[in-house]
């Protein structure tokens, strides 16, 4: 620095146009990175969903959470389906709620159905 102090820039004002133009560039590439973002963010398997979100508390190794790979029979599917949907939204008790951004609406629907028709049995006991 020199005794005048610090150097500026020069300030030159963006006219109207030249806004709007910048305003525009950025949300259209503000909307193609979120496209893209979607497209990014697969939907993940059952078997997955529950080795990477539920088996930390409700394998048979951690007996934190209760069992919940149990097959259901069939007339009890939509009420459970129903408490599983809202306990794995809403929480309860000790179970954190999970929102969309962990477990999206797809994958949360495919995870009852595999858990409702007992095809996540042998993950819980860490078998194939």
């Amino acid at each position: 620095m020199d005794s005048n102090g610090p150097t500026r820039l020069p300030f030159r004002p963006l006219s109207c146009p030249a806004i709007k133009r910048l305003a525009l560039v950025s949300g259209l590439l503000l909307s193609l990175t979120t496209a893209s973002l979607a497209t990014a963010a697969e939907e993940r398997e059952p078997a997955e969903v529950y080795q990477q979100v539920c088996s930390h508390c409700h394998n048979l190794d951690k007996a934190v959470g209760p069992m919940i790979t149990m097959p259901f029979p069939e007339g009890a599917w939509e009420a459970r389906g129903n408490h599983i949907r809202n306990t794995v939204r809403q929480g309860r008790a000790a179970m954190p709620s999970f929102r969309e951004a962990k477990i999206s609406d797809a994958e949360l629907e495919g995870l009852i159905d595999a858990l409702l028709r007992g095809e996540l049995a042998n993950a819980a006991t860490g078998e194939e």
